[in-house]
């Protein structure tokens, strides 16, 4: 179920992408192509599949997208570097997440999009770095120089020597605007 979910949502971006009027690499061939970064610090909950849950916090820069954007420029690209320890388990998480954002007001979005990851993760005795992909979605909250958003992510990763980190996470984050 997990990996039909993924590849329809793979499979819809291309669709999209195929459209009249979308834009590759706007960064580089679209001289009025904005940027319009973000940078927030983030907090929340981590839930891994069968594990206890994981208290996080982080550093997320988003911006619209420079290598893919739609004819209204809605696609906007969120990095995220997160940390959660807890009873000796340590786990550093790296997520990569294009969403097609929609205007709810003139400063509120919604959006969604696949995500990838990397978790570096660490126990007594096992250091393992697994990779997945998943989905994000979140609300974003822009009014001028002040930026505040809510994300839900899911993400299914690889296993590597009986460790695996399929979590489901829930944060805030608040920040500002460039």
């Amino acid at each position: 179920m997990k990996k039909t979910a993924i590849a329809l949502v793979l499979l819809s971006t291309a669709t999209l992408a195929s459209a009249q009027s979308w834009r590759f690499f706007p960064l580089f061939t679209d001289p009025n192509h904005k940027l319009e970064p973000t940078l927030a610090i983030t907090g929340g909950q981590v839930k891994p599949d069968g594990g206890n849950d994981l208290s996080n916090l982080g550093l997320e820069l988003s911006f619209n997208c420079g290598l893919i954007q739609s004819p209204d420029n809605r696609i906007r690209s969120y990095l995220q570097i997160n940390r959660a320890d807890k009873d000796g388990v340590e786990a550093t998480q790296f997520e990569l997440s294009p969403r097609y954002m929609v205007p709810v007001s003139n400063s509120v979005r919604i959006g969604a999009g696949p995500s990838l990851t990397a978790v570096s993760v660490k126990a007594p005795g096992q250091s393992e770095t697994l990779y997945g992909a998943g989905l994000a979605a979140g609300l974003d909250w822009r009014m001028g120089a002040v930026y505040a958003g809510v994300d839900v992510r899911w993400h299914n990763t690889s296993e590597k020597n009986g460790v695996q980190f399929d979590s489901t996470a829930f944060g805030v984050k608040v920040g500002f605007n460039f």
